[in-house]
């Protein structure tokens, strides 16, 4: 039974992967700077303008913050990103909202709701 679960979960996630937005995945392309990071909808003490991503048409990322730099590979899947550090697990955040000039990050650190707010450089 519980292989039946994870069976169709996983066929779940391949059906809802197949659907992609190619709009996200260009429109996440580009250099990207912190702007607010709210920690259970409150402002929290991380140093939000050292935080920096960019995204390339290759599917290469890279992210610093505070000094720690990560490379890797990275695929938007509708509203989900996907970021693969080197040869870590790959680790997934929600995309509450990509437009033109700003990228809002929904993450969920150990039970706290976190909003990462990126603006386009």
């Amino acid at each position: 039974m519980i292989y039946f679960k994870i069976f169709m979960v996983f066929a779940g996630l391949i059906c809802f992967s197949s659907c992609g937005n190619k709009e996200n995945n260009k429109m996440i392309i580009g250099n990207w700077t912190g702007k607010e990071w709210l920690v259970n909808g409150s402002p929290s003490n991380r140093k939000v303008e050292e935080t920096h991503f960019t995204f390339d048409d290759k599917g290469n990322y890279s992210y610093t913050y505070s000094g720690t730099k990560e490379n890797g590979t990275y695929k938007v899947e509708n509203d989900m990103l996907f970021t693969k550090p080197g040869n870590q697990q790959e680790i997934m955040v929600k995309i509450k909202k990509l437009s033109g000039d700003t990228l809002i990050f929904d993450m969920n650190r150990s039970g706290q709701t976190e909003l990462l707010t990126l603006v386009r450089e």
